[in-house]
This record gives structure tokens, C-alpha cells and sequence, in this order.
């Protein structure tokens, strides 16, 4: 393996036993939780299984997740893999809140971010409208999963579900947790909370890092707080100084700034980098800093960076000297990687201590509760430390002392709690409950505020850059307008957030919102992308987004990459098509596009369900030839022959259409979209019903006795998938009454499929409403749930892609 190793790296050898032995495991079978220092080569490590069973043909999923716990650090793990030529060989994608290149997760290799990949296992992806929220689990479910920076997730919130997620996933998506600062206790008790294999660095191993070898990196401890003049008396050439708040890096900022506006004589540039800044800006200077603080720097002039948690990971920076406030260990640890970070440097950490909140009492926002008394206990152990040069081995003590003791504690959390919190997220998953979301994925989660004055006038929020705020920021900032008197005569309204709006069924329908005004903080739980006044915000290049009295600023059109497609994003029309030709069309679709992509998962899924090889493939065809038996309703068909009578196309009253001939930008289709008398009626839960018997005899589940327990719930999961292909939230059906022509429909497309003429006896051609909730897939029943999801995704896959097809 070193061999094959080296070759796909470009590298002379891997550095140690701990980048080839998670391959070892994972090929086999075994998952892995794997310990290494920063700038260990830990991302190669990650790739290697994927690259080598694509390379050699093994068994392993096509698809690889990527998932860390911050942007910066995807955008520079793509960024690494784009400069190393990945990008021409695999098809690379980078999904984040702020660039959306694959919000449907459909790249063979996504870096994405921890809130991306959790929220889309939800059934509530960020990326993508309600309507279309279980489309991305199935992604989820038949991936290879990678979990970078694993130590960063918040312990209360997003460390549970993404834990309570694997357990779900356990045998059938296989995954590889990283970490350079987790405690030995943690370690331990992962590997058996999850049934996985702990691979860390020997001190040989270490020795043969280059990162490592003959460098000090020194760390003091500060009894003061960090300050522009300290700054400044301890500045060499290059220095970076990290507050654990925008607000105070912006105010850190300017005060160097003005101190070195006096000092004519001092010829020193400043940077400062948070998240708050427009797209453009922060990559601007995001490629100054490591121009000015990378490997390859040229250390001319004299540069200070000041800077939020965004550095913490994925910037392959160094420096002589860096300041910080007091975090967790573990945090503290990963800013410090950033000084001395290269072989033979020389570096000095300088540890300030929290400045006070109003009552005089330490300020560790934004680390909150159990974080605040980590950051607590760090300033304590630190004084052994003071003075002290850091090594791998010094730094794991220190996470040992600091940590070790609260991670033995939250485990032992997690493990009582670990019902009530799988009930949450199944909760989530079946109702698509957003009140739980920051329960589940960071209980001080990040939101999206866009500025515009009017946003009724928006086609689509998510086409408009926005900024990234945590959602204690934005609550805090509510509280205080509303002390301030606002909103008042001038000011009417304070922020608002956009609500989908139900317009019919079809993957060719567009979303809608309507915007609705906060009027307090509960409102603020209702969506995770707000618009804020512009009287109440600025925005400048130099120092980003701040809560002050503007009024000046619009967020600009995001720039969206080639053929990406993100929420709310509307077809550009499609024609004519007939029943069959749509199922043809979506059928080659699947077996060219999409099978490979689920063969893994389907495959272990089949062997966990003890069913028959290849009856996942079987279902999702079938699911396909039969997803849109409730368009062949009269109703339904009688609406699209009156459309098309209407834009001058009439079909005769034979031709089952699946899609209408439809120009978002024809004048005509224009004029009568808005003339035509009501919505078009549903089909997908009446689709479901009418070919429920169908599918029971398709599957032959009568013939299995006490073996048919697993294809009923395959049954179940088929049904669901064409019952919710266009809603995750459907729970009945209407009456329905078939075309005459619809068996003679089903019997040409089944035909596909190799299936009896006289299976489509079973159909049922009239039922009037009810409920189907006692036919739907239970979110707590882990086989149904699952195999629902991988049906669904190719479903509605399939179902987009046929549209956008020719012919």
C-alpha cells in the first residue's frame, strides 16, 4: 500500500503506520477514529480508501462527505485538492452556506460543512427548499463520511446527532472521525460508543513529520487582556491576534489601526479577517493572508492579521508571534498550530484572559455553559504550562487535563441522553420539525441575514449573498433595538424571514415565499435565513458587516457556478411528454447517472434486512415506472389538456401526459399561468394508493411467510418514496378517479421492468380521501426510514434530470 500510497500523493512515502492503517480497516469493513497533529497529513489519510478502491475496483460507496466543522477549512481542503489536480480526475464540490456548488450532494467527492451534511440527514437541508427535504439523506446514507476537526463540534448539540446519526448508519456508510486534540478518555469511550478502531501517531511516526521536527512553540499565559498595544510591543514581522468575537476583532482592528496612524515611522500593514464579509472581499483577503503568512511566504515588510475562530482550521498559515483570548483547550491549541507551524521555526503564544461582561464577571461568549467552564479550566492549567515550549506530546496533556474530566462527563451524558435525542432528530426527520433544529445542530448555530429594504420584491433569498451570524448575536441584537424603541414611525420593521408558500406539486413548480415580519425572539426559531432593515446595518470592505445605523447597503446577487442549482431555483421550462416517455427518459437517467452511486449503501442494506441482492434496484426502477400514476387521474389529465388547448397545443384526449409543454419566459405560457382555473391537482400520495397492490404483488411479498417481514418494509419505503417524491410532509390523499387508459399506460412501462401483463389488475382506478399515515415509513423503524431514503433520492433525481433532458 505505501507504494500505491505515494503514486496518488505524489509523495515520497506516507509519513507513518497512521495514514495507511484507516484504510486497512475501512476496506475491510471497520470504522475508525483516527488521532493526528495538525499538519500531519490527516486529509490524505482520508482520501487514500477512496482513491484506492476507485483505483482498484473495491467495494466501497462512489461517493465521498467531507465534513468539518467550518467553511474555511472546506473551501481550503477543495482549494488543496484543485492545486493537486483532483479536480480534472473526480468531480469536486464544495458545499457551505456561503458558496453553494452542490446543494443536492451529487459531486463523487463534497467538502461540506457539518450544519450542510446534518441538516440534509434531517430532512431539512439548508441548501435546499422544505419541499425538497428528502432529496439530500439519502446522499448522507451512501456516502463514505469523513468527519475532520471532530473536536470543534458543540458538545450539547451538534456532536450528539452527528454520534446519534453514525449509530443509525452503522453497517452500512462507513466513516472516518479525525482529531488532533481529543482527550485519550474520549477516545476511548468513542470507539466503543460507535464499534470503531482508535489509530494515533507513535513518537517514531512523529519524528518523520516534517511539521514537527525541529520547531518550538512557546505559550504564555497573561494576567491582562489581549489589547492593540500589546499587540504591537510584541510585533516582529508577522504577528496574528484571534478575539473570540466579531465585535472585538473589528474594535481591535481599528485601534491598531489608529495607534498606527501616530506612529508615522511604522510602516506595518493589517488585515482583519471574520466571517461577516461579502464573498469577493473575504476571498480577497483570505488569499492576502496566505500570501503574506503561507509556507512560501516571502517575509518581507512587517504584517498583523486580526482575526476571529475562522483561522482556527483550514489556513495553511504561519506566524512568529500570535495573541488570543482564553478558549477551550482545544481551541487554544488549534490557533497556536498556526504559530511556528512549519519545520525549524520558532514561535511565542501569548494567552489573554476573558474581558468582563457588564457585571464584571469573565466574558467567554461565545462559548457558553459547559464551554465557558472549559475555558475556565484552561486558564487554570495554563499556569503549568507558562513559559513552556509546546510540543504533540505537552499539548495532549494539557487536552488531558483540561478535558479529560468533562469528556468522561458529556459521554456519560450523551449515553443517558442518547434516546431522548435520537427521538428529537426521528422527530425532525417525520415532520420536518424546525423548532428542534438548534437542539440538534448547535445550540448557538450560525444564521444567514441578508439587507434589503423591501424583500416581497425577492424572487429567491438564497440568490442573494448574506452573512453568517450566530444566532445568540442576532437574538442579543433584537433584545437591544427593542430597548432602543424600535421598530418606531421611521423604522417599521426589524428584520424579516422568508416562509414557503404551497403552490401545487411538481419538480418543475417554483418556490414561493411570502416574508414574515419578527415581531419577537420565538419567531427567530422559524428559519435559519433572515432579512434584516438597512437603516440598522453597514457594510465596508475593510472591516465587514456591523450592527450600526446605515442605511446604504444591499446584499448583491450571489454569483452562482456553472449548472449549479440551489433553492428556489426554477426550471427553464420543458415540453410535451407522455407517460411512457417520461418513465423511459427517467429510467435511462437512473441506470446511467444514478445506480452506481446507491449500490453500496443497497448492497449493505440488503445484507442488514436479509433481502435478496438486487432487490433494491428492482424497488427504485419500480418506483420509477410508477411515481406518477396519479397524473393519469381524470382530474389531473384534464387539467393539462386544458393548458395545452390554451397555448395553442392541444393533444387528443388519449395522450396520458406527464408534463405539459411549459416557457417560464414565453409571454403566452406567461398570460395563461395566471388564468388558469385553480392549481393542478395532486398526484403523488394518490399515485401511491392507486398502485399500492401492485407493488405488493411485484414484490411478492405473499409468497415469504414469515420471511416477508423485510419486504414489507420495503413495500413501506417504495410507498413512501412516490407518496412524498414531491413533498416530505404528505400524510393523505384525495379522491381520485384513473383515465380509462391508465392499465394500458402501466402495462407498457412495467413491460421495462420484465412484469406480467396481468399484474396491472391490481390497480385501484377509484378512492376517495383519507389518511395514509399507517402505510407510511416510521422514522424510529431504521430500516424502512433508510431504505426510503436511497429510493427517494433516486426518485426525485432521476425525476429533475429527465426533465432537463432533450427528447
Amino acid at each position: 500500500m505505501d507504494e500505491i500510497f505515494a503514486r496518488l500523493f505524489s509523495v515520497p512515502k506516507p509519513y507513518g503506520f497512521f495514514q495507511i492503517k484507516p484504510a486497512e480497516y475501512l476496506l475491510s469493513g471497520r470504522n475508525v477514529i483516527l488521532q493526528a497533529p495538525t499538519g500531519s497529513g490527516k486529509t490524505m489519510a482520508a482520501l487514500f480508501p477512496y482513491l484506492l478502491a476507485r483505483r482498484e475496483g473495491l467495494d466501497f460507496p462512489r461517493k465521498m462527505l467531507y465534513c468539518v466543522p467550518m467553511r474555511v477549512l472546506a473551501r481550503s481542503f477543495y482549494n488543496d485538492l484543485a492545486k493537486n489536480g483532483w479536480h480534472d480526475k473526480l468531480d469536486v464540490r464544495l458545499q457551505t452556506g456561503e458558496q453553494k456548488d452542490d446543494p443536492q450532494l451529487e459531486g463523487e467527492v463534497t467538502f461540506v460543512t457539518i450544519d450542510q451534511a446534518l441538516s440534509s440527514f434531517l430532512n431539512i437541508p439548508y441548501s435546499l427548499s422544505l419541499r425538497q427535504g428528502n432529496v439530500n439523506a439519502g446522499a448522507v446514507a451512501s456516502s463514505y463520511l469523513v468527519f475532520d476537526e471532530f473536536h470543534l463540534l458543540d458538545p450539547g448539540s451538534t456532536l450528539p446527532t452527528t454520534l446519534e446519526m453514525l449509530r443509525l448508519l452503522r453497517g452500512m456508510a462507513p466513516f472516518l472521525l479525525m482529531t488532533a486534540t481529543f482527550s485519550g478518555e474520549m477516545l476511548n469511550r468513542l470507539a466503543g460508543f460507535l464499534d470503531a478502531e482508535v489509530v494515533t501517531v507513535s513518537p517514531q511516526e512523529l519524528q518523520s513529520i516534517p511539521s514537527q521536527r525541529e520547531k518550538e512553540r512557546r505559550i504564555h499565559r497573561v494576567k491582562g487582556f489581549l489589547t492593540a498595544e500589546t499587540v504591537l510591543h510584541h510585533h516582529r514581522s508577522r504577528s496574528i491576534a484571534i478575539c473570540n468575537t466579531v465585535e472585538r476583532a473589528q474594535s481591535l482592528y481599528k485601534r491598531i489601526c489608529d495607534l498606527l496612524s501616530a506612529r508615522a515611522s511604522e510602516d506595518v500593514e493589517v488585515i482583519l479577517l471574520h466571517s461577516r464579509f461579502l464573498q469577493n472581499d473575504r476571498r480577497e483577503k483570505e488569499d492576502a493572508v496566505r500570501r503574506l503568512f503561507g509556507k512560501r511566504a516571502k517575509k518581507k515588510g512587517s504584517v498583523i492579521l486580526v482575526a476571529t475562530q475562522v483561522i482556527e482550521v483550514g489556513l495553511d498559515i504561519t506566524c512568529e508571534v500570535m495573541h488570543t483570548e482564553i478558549a477551550p483547550a482545544s481551541a487554544i491549541l488549534q490557533r497556536a498550530g498556526r504559530c511556528a507551524r512549519f519545520e525549524a521555526e520558532k514561535g511565542d503564544v501569548y494567552v489573554y484572559q476573558a474581558p468582563p461582561n457588564p457585571k464584571g464577571a469573565p466574558n467567554y461568549a461565545p462559548y457558553l455553559g459547559q464551554q465557558a467552564m472549559l475555558c475556565k479550566k484552561t486558564w487554570e492549567a495554563l499556569a503549568a504550562f507558562d513559559g513552556k515550549t509546546m510540543d504533540f506530546f505537552a499539548e495532549q496533556q494539557l487536552v488531558n487535563l483540561v478535558h479529560a474530566g468533562t469528556d468522561v462527563l458529556m459521554l456519560d451524558n450523551l449515553e443517558r441522553a442518547s434516546y431522548v435525542h435520537r427521538k428529537q432528530m426521528l422527530k425532525t426527520i417525520g415532520q420536518q420539525e424546525m423548532g428542534l433544529v438548534r437542539e440538534l445542530i448547535r445550540s448557538d448555530d450560525s444564521v444567514s441575514v441578508l439587507v434589503h429594504p423591501n424583500p416581497e420584491e425577492i424572487a429567491s433569498p438564497y440568490e442573494l449573498e448574506s452573512f453568517s451570524l450566530f444566532f445568540g448575536t442576532l437574538q442579543g441584537q433584537l433584545a437591544k433595538w427593542r430597548e432602543e424603541g424600535l421598530p418606531n414611525e421611521k423604522i417599521s420593521w426589524l428584520l424579516k424571514y422568508p416562509q414557503e408558500r404551497d403552490i401545487g406539486e411538481g419538480e418543475d413548480c417554483p418556490v414561493l415565499y411570502k416574508w414574515v415580519k419578527v415581531e419577537d425572539r420565538q419567531l427567530l426559531r422559524c428559519s435559519s435565513i433572515f432579512a434584516v432593515n438597512p437603516f440598522l446595518v453597514k457594510y465596508d470592505s475593510e472591516t465587514g458587516f456591523c450592527f450600526s445605523p446605515g442605511g446604504g447597503f444591499q446584499s448583491p446577487a450571489r454569483k452562482f457556478l456553472a449548472g449549479e442549482q440551489g433553492k428556489g431555483r426554477r426550471q427553464k421550462g420543458y415540453g410535451l411528454e407522455s407517460y411512457r416517455q417520461h418513465v423511459e427518459k427517467m429510467l435511462h437517467v437512473y441506470q446511467t447517472e444514478l445506480s452506481r452511486q446507491l449500490t453500496y449503501a443497497a448492497a449493505r442494506l440488503e445484507r442488514l434486512m436479509g433481502l435478496q441482492a438486487g432487490l433494491f434496484d428492482y424497488s427504485t426502477r419500480l418506483a420509477i415506472a410508477l411515481h406518477d400514476a396519479g397524473k393519469m387521474d381524470s382530474r389531473w389529465q384534464a387539467w393539462a389538456h386544458e393548458w395545452q388547448r390554451r397555448i395553442g397545443a392541444p393533444v387528443g384526449e388519449d395522450y396520458l401526459i406527464a408534463h405539459t409543454c411549459y416557457n417560464p419566459d414565453d409571454p403566452l405560457h406567461q398570460a395563461v399561468e395566471k388564468e388558469m382555473p385553480g392549481a393542478r391537482p395532486p398526484h403523488a400520495a394518490e399515485g401511491a394508493v392507486a398502485v399500492l397492490k401492485i407493488i405488493y404483488r411485484l414484490l411478492d411479498i405473499g409468497a415469504y411467510g414469515r420471511q416477508e417481514g423485510p419486504r414489507l418494509k420495503l413495500l413501506k419505503a417504495l410507498f413512501t418514496a412516490i407518496a412524498r417524491h414531491h413533498s416530505p410532509r404528505t400524510e393523505g390523499f384525495k379522491s381520485f378517479a384513473l383515465h380509462p387508459s391508465a392499465q394500458a399506460a402501466l402495462r407498457e412501462v412495467l413491460a421495462f421492468l420484465g412484469a406480467e401483463e396481468q399484474v396491472v389488475s391490481a390497480l385501484e382506478t377509484n378512492r376517495t380521501s383519507q389518511p395514509i399515515a399507517n402505510l407510511l415509513v416510521q422514522p424510529e423503524q431504521r430500516d424502512e426510514l433508510l431504505a426510503y431514503f436511497l429510493i427517494v433520492r433516486a426518485l426525485r433525481l432521476a425525476d429533475q434530470k429527465a426533465m432537463n433532458r432533450e427528447g
